[in-house]
């Protein structure tokens, strides 16, 4: 059993050991050729920049924001603020497709349902929309790139329909609104009065008694330390860190779960169910329900031309850039060293290798699972496996002792 996608990202391997019923194992592995980077070599900045959304279509905008901020370091070039909120907001808005994937056409398979027909097109019709408003001699991710001030209303004309996309698909009332909710007794009430997919996605975990599935004490991933990444991403075996990371020996995990911790609605559900099923699904509506107010608050609508803010920038030595991006899937991080104009070295640390360690959150939130049917079982696993998120496709095998 396992999901459809499958490229050059490689695919997942999931193995499940069951005795008397229950999970009592987990073995993960990768097929994801992690040394693909290495083709960048000898390659100029404006080559890379051209081919690597394409290599990584998985959230490719935000493959691209990390690669041209950890160029622009390199070449000595600062990020106006402009420049970084607007890119941020494409990034959040592939945030919100991606959300949206989950939600209107993922989730419905899993319960059982035919996928909503319309959200996700529309989504990407608005992001190409608001992308031309800000961007209209194209090319946002390559060095030097300026936003024009979007004062013609565009950005926020798709705001607004965006919102409004939310609110009849997702939500059924304005997304600020359903942020206003505050505990699992209203967030349980909405389900039920609610027939979208979300609503019944949660009403279905809460009525089969999922909703503390898969909670485990592996911690959330802080922002790192450029010093850091730099010390572990300059090592002869970089490969080792970047395949299987670990922070001060330990797993953590990254992703809308841990970017919504602080939300009420999410603390809530973990303090009543732990950081399980149902603290996840909520997460990513959490996020999903943001986004709009998120696009509002950048200002693109200001002409802002000042350089970025010295102390954002990292202190590198020559030639290097490291740039740390929020994707969909949680923290994306690429280095770039510039010899002569080109390119000497490049690696990418992905969210799914800090989710998908074999000692991660995911495989620690799976042991001790336990169904009365298999087919019980493949559903549990399938719905935390979706909602945990790897970048790739995977594979789910269960064995009996």
């Amino acid at each position: 059993m396992g999901n459809a996608v499958g490229n050059i990202e490689g695919r997942l391997d999931i193995g499940l050991q069951l005795s008397e019923g229950i999970v009592t194992g987990v073995d993960i592995r990768s097929s994801r050729p992690l040394q693909t980077p290495r083709i960048f070599i000898g390659k100029r900045v404006e080559e890379l920049l051209q081919t690597l959304p394409l290599l990584y279509s998985v959230c490719g905008t935000a493959q691209a924001h990390a690669a041209v901020s950890a160029c622009e370091q390199a070449l000595g070039l600062a990020e106006p603020e402009s420049t970084h909120g607007a890119r941020e907001a494409l990034v959040w808005l592939e945030t919100a497709k991606e959300h949206l994937w989950r939600v209107l056409l993922e989730w419905p398979g899993l319960l059982g349902l035919p996928p909503a027909t319309t959200g996700v097109g529309e989504v990407m019709q608005l992001i190409q929309r608001f992308r031309v408003a800000l961007f209209p001699q194209g090319r946002p991710f390559m060095p030097g790139a300026r936003p024009v001030a979007a004062g013609d209303g565009t950005a926020e004309t798709v705001i607004a329909e965006f919102d409004r996309l939310l609110r009849e698909q997702v939500f059924g009332l304005p997304p600020a609104q359903w942020l206003e909710l505050e505990d699992v007794a209203g967030l349980l009430r909405w389900a039920e009065d609610n027939a979208s997919p979300a609503a019944r996605m949660l009403q279905r975990v809460h009525d089969n008694g999922w909703s503390g599935l898969g909670c485990c004490p592996v911690g959330a991933l802080p922002r790192l330390e450029t010093p850091f990444l730099l010390e572990q991403l300059q090592r002869a075996d970089a490969q080792r860190f970047i395949a299987a990371p670990q922070l001060a020996g330990e797993c953590r995990e990254t992703t809308p779960f841990t970017r919504a911790l602080g939300h009420p609605l999410v603390a809530a559900v973990v303090a009543a169910d732990g950081s399980g099923l149902l603290a996840r699904l909520t997460a990513r509506l959490v996020e999903l329900a943001g986004i709009p107010g998120r696009l509002r608050a950048l200002g693109l609508s200001q002409e802002e031309t000042a350089d970025a803010d010295p102390a954002r920038e990292p202190v590198l030595p020559a030639g290097n850039g490291i740039a740390q991006v929020e994707a969909a899937r949680g923290l994306l991080v690429h280095r770039v060293v510039l010899q002569e104009e080109r390119i000497a070295r490049y690696q990418i640390l992905a969210p799914t290798e800090w989710n998908f360690h074999p000692d991660g959150v995911l495989a620690e939130g799976l042991k001790g699972l336990q169904a009365d049917s298999m087919d019980d079982l493949h559903q549990q696993a399938a719905l935390l496996i979706n909602a945990i998120d790897p970048c790739v496709g995977y594979e789910l095998r269960i064995e009996q002792d």
